[in-house]
């Protein structure tokens, strides 16, 4: 089998842990384009990205995995036009710990649904506990109201055994699409 190269997109709302995933997997220092928040968002975190976090991984024989996180917030969408020739898939990032995680993952939904279908997709559910089962119920419930078809896990976003089942799951939808 030849080397290729794949991009798999971090998608989710400000804080649900794409920079995490990139810097877990990321064969360097993830290349980051945070900044200090100056509006609402403040008060949940210190920083947040806004154009994109970069890394890589090294698949052997198989290529090499391009990591891109985009910012959570809808005004920074436009991101996705820039890496999404080549694309293999999409993992949509929810924080269980947030206010309102379905509220979350419903604004990312609103902003990307109508290229997610075009994609292999995942919803990982990161720094979820005791309500992980809930969560992973509510979020396909969401899933369909967008008519959106994706495999939903609970994840730790730091950990990257959780990463590479993420993977595992974007490019087995890939070889079935």
């Amino acid at each position: 089998m030849s080397a290729s190269t794949w991009k798999l997109a971090f998608i989710g709302e400000p804080g649900a842990g794409k920079s995490t995933c990139i810097n877990a997997v990321s064969d360097f220092p993830a290349v980051s384009t945070d900044v200090e928040c100056t509006d609402d968002l403040a008060k949940l975190k210190k920083t947040t990205t806004v154009a994109l976090d970069y890394g890589e991984m090294n698949l052997g024989e198989q290529g090499r995995l391009l990591l891109y996180g985009l910012p959570g917030q809808s005004r920074f969408s436009f991101m996705m036009d820039a890496i999404q020739d080549g694309l293999a898939g999409v993992v949509v990032l929810v924080d269980a710990q947030s206010k309102a995680p379905i509220l979350g993952l419903t604004a990312t939904l609103d902003t990307y649904a109508g290229m997610l279908a075009r994609y292999p997709l995942v919803v990982a559910i990161n720094k979820s506990h005791d309500q992980a089962q809930e969560l992973r119920r509510q979020a396909t419930a969401v899933l369909r109201r967008y008519k959106l078809v994706a495999p939903v896990l609970s994840v730790d976003a730091r950990r990257r055994e959780d990463l590479a089942r993420i993977f595992d799951l974007v490019f087995l939808c890939a070889e079935h699409a």
